[in-house]
This record gives C-alpha cells, sequence and structure tokens, in this order.
C-alpha cells in the first residue's frame, strides 16, 4: 500500500487488490466542519483487516515452461499468414527495406498452401483431444508483403476452412492490404466479410513513401479504390474497415487524423516507426524520417490534447490500468471484495513472470512465407521459435525456453520494484539484448496514471460507462 500525492489530493493505492482511494484528510479544505483526524488511520486498518491493503513483502518471480507454452498454443485466437514476401509497393520505411537488417531475405516467394492445411490441422487435432478447448473463435489472418499479391492462396484458405470446419470455433477472416489492389478483390472481401487494415498515411503528402518500384506515387490509385469499397458497400466499409498509418517526418499526428475522419468518418491507428532492427548504416536516415507521437503530444494545447486523445501514446497504457487493476473491486459487489475468497486469492498469488508481457502463442501465431513459426508478426527474423515441415508442426520449445528465461533474468532487477509491471508493453522478443525499449513512451509511475485520470474526469466516465465485464 501506497499514498500517492496529486496536487492537493492524497490517494491510497494497493497494487495487488487494485483498490484506490481518496484520503480523507485531503479533501478538508471543502469539508471543514467535519473532524478527520484519525480517519483514515482507522479505514486502513479496517482494509488491512479485509485484505485489500497489505504489507507488500516483494514479489514471487518464476520462469518459462514447456507447459506455458503448450497452454498458450491451446488459447491463442489469431492465425497470420505471410501469404508472400512479394509487394507491388517500395514504401521507403519498409520493415522489410533497407533502414532494417533483421529480416529473411525477400525472394519474391508465395507461401505454400500447404503450411496453412499443416498449421490448421495440427491445431484442430490439439482441440479435439484436449479438454481445453480455447476460446470460440480462431481469427485467420493474411499479411505480407502485400497479401493481395497472392490472391490464390486466400481464397483456398477460406474455401478449406468452410468445407473443414473447427467444432466450436467461429472463423474469421482478416487482412492488412496496402489498398493497391483493393478493387480488384473487393467483391470476395466482402462476400466473406473480411476485416479489413488499409494502410493510408493521411493525404498526398503523408502518403508519398508508398511509392511503386519505379517512384510513382501509389496515393491516388489507393485513394480510389478505397473510396469505391466506401461507395458500394457503405455498410461493410462502416463495421470492416479499420486504418493505419505510419507517422514519419512528412505527417503528423492532426493531419492524418483529420484527413481520414473528414474523408471517411474513422478514426486511424497511428503507428511511429520500428525502433527495433535497425541498419546501423541507415541510422542517421532512419532519425530524419523518425517522429515522436509523445513529442507531438507535448507540444499540443490542451483542446488539441483532448481532440487527439484517441492516439495518445500513453492512453492504452491508462486504459489497461483501468481494465486490469481498478476494475479487479470495481467489477465486484462490496459482499466479494470483503469476502475471504478475495482476500485469499490477493494475499496467496502465484509466483508471476518477470514481465507481464505476451508469452509465445498465447494471441497469435504467425507462419512466414518459408515456414517458419513466430509469436508475432511484428518482430524481427533473429530468432525462429519453430518451423512447418514435411513432417508436420516442431515447436522449437527448448530454445524458446532459454531465451526468454535468459532476458526475464536481465529484466528482474528493474520489474521487481516497478509500479506498472501488470500491463507492461515491453516486448520480449523485439528486445533480444534485454532492457533496451523499458523507457520507451511507457508511463514509469502509478502517479501518471492517476492523475490522467484525476485531470480528465469525462474519460474515466465514459470508460466506465463503456465497459463490459464478461
Amino acid at each position: 500500500m501506497e499514498r500517492i500525492s496529486i496536487g492537493r489530493h492524497t490517494y491510497i493505492y494497493d497494487r495487488d487488490s487494485g483498490y484506490i482511494s481518496l484520503q480523507a484528510e485531503s479533501t478538508n479544505n471543502t469539508l471543514k466542519d467535519i473532524k478527520w483526524f484519525g480517519y483514515d488511520d482507522d479505514k486502513i486498518e479496517y482494509l488491512h483487516k479485509h485484505g485489500l491493503l497489505k504489507s507488500r513483502d516483494g514479489f514471487k518471480f518464476r520462469f518459462l515452461t514447456k507447459e506455458d507454452l503448450t497452454t498458450s498454443i491451446l488459447n491463442t485466437h489469431q492465425i497470420i499468414f505471410e501469404v508472400t514476401d512479394r509487394c507491388n509497393l517500395n514504401c521507403h520505411y519498409c520493415g522489410y527495406g533497407h533502414l532494417y537488417n533483421n529480416y529473411d531475405l525477400r525472394q519474391n516467394k508465395d507461401i505454400s498452401f500447404n503450411y496453412f492445411v499443416k498449421l490448421y490441422n495440427f491445431l484442430k487435432n490439439l482441440w479435439d483431444n484436449s479438454s481445453n478447448k480455447g476460446c470460440n473463435s480462431l481469427r485467420i489472418s493474411f499479411y505480407g508483403g502485400e497479401p493481395l499479391c497472392n490472391f490464390s492462396f486466400i481464397e483456398k484458405v477460406v474455401n478449406y476452412t468452410k468445407k473443414h470446419p473447427i467444432p466450436n470455433k467461429h472463423i474469421y477472416y482478416s487482412m492488412t492490404t496496402n489498398g493497391v489492389l483493393l478493387n480488384k478483390y473487393m467483391d470476395f472481401l466482402v462476400h466473406n466479410n473480411f476485416d479489413l487494415l488499409i494502410s493510408l498515411d493521411g493525404d498526398r503528402k503523408g502518403h508519398s513513401y508508398r511509392v511503386f518500384h519505379n517512384g510513382r506515387e501509389s496515393f491516388d490509385i489507393v485513394l480510389g479504390n478505397i473510396d469505391s469499397l466506401y461507395n458500394n458497400y457503405p455498410d461493410f466499409f462502416k463495421n470492416n474497415v479499420k486504418f493505419n498509418s505510419v507517422l514519419h517526418d512528412r505527417n503528423s499526428v492532426k493531419d492524418i487524423h483529420s484527413f481520414i475522419s473528414s474523408r471517411y468518418n474513422k478514426k486511424p491507428m497511428i503507428s511511429e516507426l520500428n525502433i527495433f532492427g535497425i541498419n546501423k548504416e541507415r541510422l542517421k536516415e532512419f532519425k530524419s524520417l523518425y517522429h515522436s507521437i509523445a513529442k507531438e503530444f507535448s507540444q499540443m494545447s490542451e483542446e488539441e490534447y483532448n481532440l487527439y486523445s484517441t492516439h495518445s501514446p500513453f492512453l492504452q497504457h491508462y486504459e489497461k490500468w483501468l481494465f486490469q487493476m481498478l476494475m479487479r473491486v470495481y467489477s465486484k459487489n462490496l459482499s466479494e471484495v470483503l469476502s475471504s475468497d478475495f482476500k485469499t486469492d490477493i494475499n496467496n498469488k502465484s509466483p508471476e513472470f518477470p514481465t507481464n508481457t505476451c508469452i509465445p502463442f498465447s494471441r497469435k501465431i504467425f507462419v512466414s512465407v518459408s515456414g517458419k513459426i513466430y509469436p508475432c508478426e511484428r518482430i524481427g527474423n533473429e530468432q525462429t521459435f519453430g518451423c512447418i515441415t514435411d513432417n508436420g508442426i516442431d515447436i522449437h520449445y527448448d530454445n524458446i525456453i532459454t531465451s526468454y528465461n535468459n532476458t526475464f533474468a536481465k529484466y528482474i532487477p528493474l520489474c521487481k520494484d516497478c509500479k506498472i509491471r501488470d500491463f507492461c508493453s515491453v516486448c520480449m522478443v523485439s528486445d533480444v539484448n534485454g532492457v533496451k525499449s523499458c523507457m520507451h513512451n511507457h508511463p514509469r509511475d502509478i502517479k501518471e496514471i492517476i492523475s490522467f485520470f484525476s485531470n480528465n474526469p469525462e474519460k474515466l466516465r465514459n470508460l466506465m460507462k463503456n465497459l463490459i465485464v464478461l
């Protein structure tokens, strides 16, 4: 338990239970006639008695095991396929381009349909023979290169899954696309209810790094295709289309948001250039292109900050704290919070991993064009987590466990006293050398988060109002 002072207010906060309360003495400017002396001491004693607050005696850490990986595979809810490493564009900042060197050689290669069949049937067999059926849905996603450059693979996958359903699994399809071939395959995507993430960096200037191999800009073609989808399938567009924009030196959060929201009534996802795997010989060029979301927000007026707050680099951390920490208490009624079961659950917590980022395959399984297996499409290719062979699926359990546990060991000194470890965003795989990204765009103190909601109570009210506890 700790006391957190923000302005003239002081809060009582306990990380383990998620309990937070305004300290009574800090309100005495408005409640002058009430004697608060001793109230907080009695309250804290009461909360200790009922297990909502406790003395912290350090966290017990554990390391990754094969059982963890097996459980993660059973619980995965998305499989992603690098449909092809071909691309009809040559984007200047591409993660597979000249700025980076942490990827496998691009060989204009298409993925084998057999890779999909083997992984799909492998998972189906696991679920058929396990009491752990995982979640009731499976998302199949297509990635590239530009996935529509190998449309036949996508078509075969959709047809195969419809002929070979997995019991208790609803199959969804999604795709990331640059939009160049969108007009050609639009009807198929709509008919099969695809979720589309379209890459669009804003207006003509903002999108100007996305060029064809001959240097010609793609903006007019991409925008024309998006407009066609928007006009021909308005309901699909409203429900199934999202935009992803890359921030760089030719655009801004304001410009991207204004262009896409005014034209399509959508709030785009905005991401920075990838900071991992940078080619050292291109570091100067990378720095000239790189634009920080946090820096832009620091220069905004309060009115601008509120207008573009959905793109705040810290907002996802604030929301995650609200859902994972605060809702431990506030999603329960008072009798549950004060029950012996809740107290026992808090005080007898099992040892935890040093960080709270995802364990391999717990969220998704990514298969490269060459059949290599990774836990995510956003990481480099320095380490292979498995592969698809003629004999089936080979998961490199021992290598994964050794690599992760070695990195965990490097993080323990930082994580053991971290107040926001429960919603850590550090990627264990991208941070191959350990502890490099811990400070990157990450609130370092719970005080920052409480202060945010204290200064923006309407955002807290909206989140609480729209939260659904299942």
